[in-house]
């Protein structure tokens, strides 16, 4: 008897797995007759160029719909194919093939079929994954030192004949912009980007078979903005926010001052940037303020603010520089070590200035370039003055110093002044006006690492290179921001930061 039922159970087992269902059998009793769908076969067929993906369906529950699920890493899980559940509703098996054609090269995607019942409900294949030929967009790295755009792909399977790269502007077609048939080249600099337009950048593959495939595609500027958030609120235009880089080694990478009437307090920032969804930016913030009452009695929009020089070299004990006029016009300034919050520097000079305002800049010697009046003053580190000079135009909109080199912004044009120290002294500046378009009418500049020059008009963000030659801008949200200051931070040194007159700074990411 025993032998007897051992061998009913075997010969049930082998007719389930040679597809011998009864539709007839109770389902409440008969759990085997519930059904079933997998994946007979799922590959990429290189005579079509297609994914070619089998199934069979093994059941009596009526059918609606069969659909094809398509997972890969650009989009998501999303239904590609679907068809009616009919010729399932009349035979307990069934077999059919979806063809996938939407491929996009050098990935590798998941397929699961699923079988849709009328009556609700659903049964669904396990994933299956498929490698795409052709050469897959891995990343794209932009310069906007040089203002040039790195693409970099990688050859998931098959055989490439031909590696395109191609690039359309923002509303525009796909143009060829290189080819190679070198099967070893894996990357691409494309060095004629023009501006700070957005393109969108793809590889497309030539295989051996002819067939021609495309990759994900990759939209790049180099400036775009990442977000916003209010400092601290400002009420009237006695109130006022200046904005400089920090030491990205130390607690920020961005300082804040903000004056009001007897009260002067300096905030940090600390920026982080997630690059994890390149598109849309994340900027985390820590604020540290701090009070300094001796600069409580400074007319609010008098004062400015000097952080540490950007520079590819570490500063040690990297100070700011915090100046103004007080209520008698005398000119106060103080440097600050960042490392403690010590005031460690005072203007040794009593100079009385008839200006509404100061402007600052510091250099990579912890010299301090103090402008108003019509005169630019440069002080040491120690404190005693190396140099004084009298300026062509009375009051300078902004100043900033790299490598020996002071630029200075006016009211419808910029200059460059060659700095010649001889034993510690400025002996001499000599100046040359820059060929700025004719209605640029800067209101703050900025310098980068690279001593490229960012400029504040009351449209745009402009950047010049170290030499003055224009090389890309882009509009600012609205006009009031040309009203703000203008300031570089962040650990690469990269970040574009822009102040509103209320407080609230958009900070730019590359």
């Amino acid at each position: 008897m025993g032998n007897r039922f051992s061998y009913m159970i075997f010969a049930c087992a082998v007719g389930i797995l040679i597809g011998c269902y009864n539709p007839q059998r109770d389902l409440s009793i008969d759990p085997y007759n519930t059904p079933l769908i997998h994946i007979l076969d799922a590959a990429y067929d290189a005579d079509t160029g297609m994914t070619v993906v089998r199934w069979e369906y093994l059941g009596q529950k009526r059918v609606e719909n069969f659909v094809l699920e398509r997972r890969d890493n650009i989009s998501g899980s999303i239904n590609i194919e679907r068809s009616s559940g009919a010729d399932a509703n009349s035979k307990y098996a069934t077999v059919g093939t979806f063809r996938d054609d939407a491929l996009i090269a050098g990935e590798r995607v998941q397929y699961r079929v699923i079988a849709e019942h009328s009556e609700g409900g659903l049964v669904s294949t396990s994933a299956v994954e498929v490698s795409i030929p052709g050469a897959g967009l891995r990343e794209v790295r932009r310069d906007p030192i040089a203002l040039a755009v790195q693409l970099v792909w990688q050859v998931e399977a098959g055989e490439v004949v031909t590696y395109e790269v191609v690039r359309a502007p923002a509303g525009g077609n796909y143009e060829t912009i290189f080819i190679t048939q070198d099967p070893h080249q894996t990357s691409f600099w494309d060095q004629s980007v023009a501006d700070n337009h957005p393109y969108t950048y793809a590889i497309r593959s030539r295989l051996s078979t002819g067939v021609q495939l495309t990759s994900r595609s990759m939209r790049v500027q180099f400036y775009r903005e990442a977000g916003r958030h209010v400092v601290e609120t400002l009420n009237g235009t006695n109130e006022r926010l200046r904005l400089s880089a920090a030491d990205p080694d130390g607690e920020a990478d961005m300082l804040a001052l903000i004056v009001r009437p007897d009260q002067t307090s300096l905030s940090r920032l600390r920026h982080t940037l997630n690059v994890d969804i390149p598109d849309r930016p994340h900027i985390l913030r820590h604020f540290v303020g701090t009070s300094f009452p001796q600069l409580n009695n400074l007319l609010s929009q008098s004062v400015d603010l000097a952080g540490p020089p950007l520079t590819e070299l570490r500063v040690v004990s990297p100070r700011t520089y915090i100046g103004g006029i007080n209520s008698v016009g005398r000119v106060v300034l103080v440097g600050i070590e960042l490392s403690n919050n010590n005031t460690v520097w005072h203007i040794p000079d009593n100079w009385v200035s008839a200006s509404s305002h100061v402007r600052l800049a510091q250099d990579d010697q912890k010299r301090v370039y103090v402008a108003t009046d019509g005169q630019l003053r440069v002080y040491s580190a120690e404190g005693p003055p190396v140099g004084t000079f009298d300026l062509e135009y009375r009051d300078p909109v902004d100043i900033a110093v790299h490598n020996d080199v002071i630029w200075a912004a006016w009211a419808n044009r910029v200059q460059r002044g060659i700095l010649r120290f001889s034993d510690e002294v400025l002996s001499d500046i000599t100046w040359e006006t820059m060929p700025l378009a004719p209605q640029i009418e800067p209101r703050a500049l900025t310098l980068n690492a690279a001593g490229q020059v960012f400029v504040l008009d009351r449209t745009q963000v402009s950047v010049l290179q170290a030499d003055g030659t224009a090389l890309l801008s882009w509009p600012l949200p609205s006009s009031t921001f040309a009203a703000g200051d203008l300031t570089i931070g962040g650990s690469a040194l990269n970040l574009v930061h822009l102040s509103y007159e209320n407080g609230e700074v958009i900070t730019y990411v590359p």
